[in-house]
């Protein structure tokens, strides 16, 4: 018995157990995009012939929790990192995990269950099916509680240096485009019919040859030179004593000559991670004074730190900022923080709440960061660039209403809670895909990776792989002309 005739075999419920760890695998590091499409079509396939509406719904449901577990499955070791604390990975890692993902299988639970009225027509079963697929995955992207990690359409946006040739038309649509097609692909290929399926495949063969003529040219690299730096440093920076340590270990890296590149080159531009500077800089003149000793007057340093305001109580921003000529010229406050990660939501509520000694422990001792309400404005010599702060690049409406009138994408991240799983090439490709949809350079400094520099139409221009000290020299690509995305994504 071959290999399909056993998947056929088994159960319904079995079937879309394995169709959502399948969609898991169209995703970064694997790109198994086909893997994605096959799933869709067995979840559009087993709902049509669900004989209960209660059955279709318990079919979405197996389906989206086994893509959500094993899209995500990597949340508990991030907690550990955080923490140190194997209780807290365990239940607060463990809980998180579950959560998000029952969060996605209620997308599918909900399309499955309105799409299940009209199973008796093929045609408009999938139409319905499909369109409301897509709705969820869009409304995913509006706020920070959607979380939209893995999209539909980022299955063909992986880690490849050449540019994703099937998402290229994201510069039109973003990411709903590219979700959009991926299930109208899927949706032609669930008739099981040979016009649609010759249909797909010629929808995939027209974004492959439009991708390949848009990313025929190369884009000119004639900017400032950009120096991204990846530490790869411990958490020591959040010592009282060792954090002085950290940063002149951090600004030897930063201005130590590149041993991958010229020696001779000196940066117009350097950029560190997300809190690269563990200091409140206008508050430590000590700090800034080191710093401004490393770099000197006429570089341009773009880093993330913490900003303080001196309210009552206090408020602390984890923030961007560049500076030049001895000044902090704009600092970029973030705007969408990781609940529990960041703050505590609804904290008044959950310390009524009968928690478990360790969870309890590590909230209290906590200080919630202040949301940013201004512009992610970065202010340089070489033209306004746009911060983004961590997982702030994962939503494609966020960026572009961020993004009017930037010369560039600037990505502040540190990714050490992820090292070792998936997180870390699918976090590096939504930022990538950010790039396509403005056809802006992407800059991207990972304190322990994937750090890189993308040009407009996602291609990698240069990255350091993740677990590796070093700096990438690249002189800054060309924004691409203001794309069609940007202009439809109000301010």
């Amino acid at each position: 018995m071959t290999l399909l005739n056993r998947i056929c075999a088994l159960t319904p419920r079995m079937q879309l157990l394995l169709a959502g760890v399948a969609l898991s695998l169209g995703f970064a590091p694997f790109e198994l995009w086909p893997f994605s499409i096959a799933a869709l079509v067995v979840l559009a396939r087993q709902v049509a012939l669900a004989p209960r509406l209660k059955t279709a719904a318990a079919y979405a449901l197996v389906f989206g929790m086994a893509h959500g577990v094993t899209a995500v499955y990597w949340l508990p070791w991030a907690f550990y990192h955080d923490s140190d604390s194997y209780a807290f990975a365990i239940f607060g890692g463990g809980l998180a995990s579950s959560g998000i993902a029952f969060w996605i299988a209620l997308g599918y639970v909900l399309a499955a269950s309105v799409a299940w009225r009209w199973r008796q027509n093929t045609g408009a079963f999938l139409a319905v099916f499909g369109t409301l697929l897509v709705v969820v995955d869009v409304m995913r992207m509006l706020t920070p509680y959607g979380f939209p990690w893995l999209p539909l359409g980022m299955v063909w946006v992986g880690n490849s240096p050449n540019p994703p040739l099937l998402a290229q038309l994201a510069h039109v649509g973003g990411a709903p485009l590219l979700s959009a097609l991926v299930v109208l692909v899927a949706m032609l290929v669930a008739t099981l019919k040979p016009k649609a399926w010759l249909s797909a495949a010629l929808l995939i063969a027209s974004l492959a040859s439009y991708g390949a003529w848009r990313t025929f040219t190369p884009v000119v690299q004639d900017g400032p030179m950009v120096r991204i730096v990846q530490p790869n440093l411990g958490a020591h920076k959040w010592d009282p004593v060792r954090r002085w340590d950290f940063l002149r270990e951090t600004l030897w890296i930063a201005t130590t000559p590149n041993p991958q590149g010229t020696p001779d080159v000196v940066p117009d531009v350097i950029v560190l991670p997300e809190t690269g500077i563990p200091f409140l800089l206008a508050e430590t003149p000590e700090a800034f004074a080191m710093v401004q000793a490393a770099l000197g007057p006429s570089v341009t340093l773009i880093t993330g730190s913490i900003r303080q305001e001196r309210t009552t109580p206090p408020h602390f921003y984890n923030t961007v900022q560049s500076l030049y000529a001895g000044t902090i010229v704009s600092s970029a406050d973030k705007r969408l923080l990781v609940p529990f990660g960041e703050y505590i939501p609804l904290r008044s509520v959950l310390d009524k709440l009968p928690l478990p000694v360790t969870l309890r422990v590590l909230s209290q001792a906590r200080t919630d960061f202040t949301h940013g309400t201004a512009p992610m404005n970065l202010m340089t010599p070489f033209g306004l660039m746009t911060g983004l702060i961590c997982y702030e690049g994962i939503f494609p409406f966020f960026v572009a209403s961020q993004a009017q009138g930037a010369v560039a994408l600037v990505n502040v991240t540190n990714d050490a809670w992820f090292t070792g799983t998936s997180a870390l090439y699918q976090h590096a490709a939504l930022q990538r895909l950010r790039a396509i949809e403005t056809g802006l350079p992407l800059l991207r400094s990972a304190n322990t990776g994937i750090s890189m520099v993308v040009d407009g139409h996602g291609r990698i221009v240069k990255a350091l792989p993740a677990g590796q000290t070093g700096v990438l020299d690249v002189r800054l690509p060309q924004a691409l002309p203001r794309t069609v995305w940007i202009n439809i994504v109000p301010e």
